[in-house]
């Protein structure tokens, strides 16, 4: 019987608050509004601006403040099959957006398209045929790969996700189809384009969800907005429609305002007395576990570390931690002691959506990961950087 989970929808006149509870707490959290959507799987006809040879990059225009970064070298395995036209200033191609701008950034692009269903992934311009990491048995990996060429029959490549383990060849099929269709529609409109323009964009925040979700959990929905903006009806998905009073209630009963709290705050209490000290910068984000007033007898520092794991891996998902990540255990004494730290600390990870990548510790003693960056981190949704201070957390002494 899969494990429950439950979005929470609360619909007010800037847009929706979306609230993720999966085992009594917070586990993502989203706004939902025209000018704070993700563009991430956005597919666009975009202008080259310019060749920057020095950077092996273009800059391509797509209709945003900032052109899009596009890398001139993409996997091998889409070099190997796809049509390569040399990309000059001025050019037209389909790019689809892979990371959403920052700060000065401009998004992240690609000309490997890959388009996300309920169980697999469709790339048209690739072949490579592969199986979603949080399927770590050989033997499903194996029959996944199988069904996964026999789909694809050369003409495609296939990412075959976690969802699609339990799920018919019938069913996979199906779900192919609906995404060669979709294909099929971007490219007749790029047809007639005037670039830079939209050619697709991933369906709503709520629907993705349950798009990534319904095949893992029991999904249940509760919300207090008249409009349904699932695009697809939900079938076998529980819905409670409920008027802004009792959503209000429920929103302060499942404390979802102070889990907030805390996951915007640069310390996070640990339940046997240890604390997260966690910090957002530029180019990557450090976690240190601190003791505090942890003991233990024997072992301290790898009961403590082992016991950090769970903390860790649901502040990385509800806060949309990204890039590089540093983490600093309390030291342990054995490479056994830290090869266990890291296999729990990757069962925990394993529960949600995004790609993380544990790349073991450094010289130094840092546990370093990687996870895909998919829209803003929650701080840079809900915040704003001081006006005093700059962001920095510090202002001049005397001023």
């Amino acid at each position: 019987m899969n494990e429950k989970l439950h979005i929470w929808v609360k619909a007010d006149a800037q847009g929706r608050n979306i609230a993720v509870e999966e085992n009594g707490r917070l586990a993502e959290f989203y706004q939902e509004c025209e000018a704070e959507d993700t563009l991430v799987n956005a597919v666009f006809y975009g202008k080259v601006d310019r060749v920057m040879k020095g950077l092996d990059a273009a800059f391509v225009k797509i209709g945003q403040p900032r052109s899009g970064f596009l890398p001139l070298k993409e996997m091998k395995s889409f070099e190997q099959t796809a049509a390569q036209d040399r990309i000059t200033a001025g050019a037209n191609l389909i790019v689809q957006v892979k990371k959403d701008a920052k700060g000065d950034k401009g998004a992240y692009l690609s000309r490997d398209i890959a388009l996300p269903g309920q169980y697999v992934i469709f790339m048209p311009f690739n072949r490579h045929v592969g199986v979603s990491e949080h399927v770590t048995d050989e033997q499903q990996r194996k029959a996944l790969v199988e069904t996964g060429k026999k789909l694809a029959g050369d003409e495609c490549g296939l990412i075959m996700r976690n969802a699609a383990v339990s799920q018919s060849e019938t069913a996979l099929a199906d779900d192919l189809k609906a995404l060669q269709s979709r294909w099929t529609t971007i490219r007749e409109k790029a047809e007639y384009a005037k670039a830079p323009e939209l050619l697709h964009r991933e369906d709503s925040t709520l629907s993705v969800l349950v798009r990534d979700y319904a095949a893992r959990y029991d999904v249940s929905i509760t919300c207090n907005d008249k409009v349904n903006r699932m695009p697809t009806a939900t079938v076998g998905i529980l819905w409670e429609q409920i008027d802004n009073k009792a959503m209000d209630a429920l929103w302060t009963k499942h404390t979802v305002d102070r889990q907030l709290r805390t996951a915007l705050s640069r310390h996070v209490p640990l339940p046997n007395g240890g604390t997260l000290t966690i910090d957002e910068r530029e180019a990557l984000t450090t976690v240190d576990v601190n003791s505090g007033s942890f003991t233990a007898r024997e072992d301290a520092a790898y009961q403590l570390n082992l016991s950090a794991c769970a903390e860790i891996a649901a502040q990385i998902r509800l806060r949309n931690l990204s890039g590089i990540i540093l983490i600093d255990f309390v030291d342990m004494d054995s490479d056994k002691q830290r090869a266990q730290v890291i296999a729990a600390l990757q069962n925990y990870l394993t529960r949600e959506r995004q790609k993380t990548v544990l790349h073991g510790f450094t010289s130094l003693g840092l546990l370093e990961m990687t996870r895909k960056r998919t829209g803003v981190t929650l701080r840079d949704r809900l915040k704003e950087p001081c006006d005093v201070c700059g962001g920095t957390g510090y202002k001049r002494k005397g001023k």
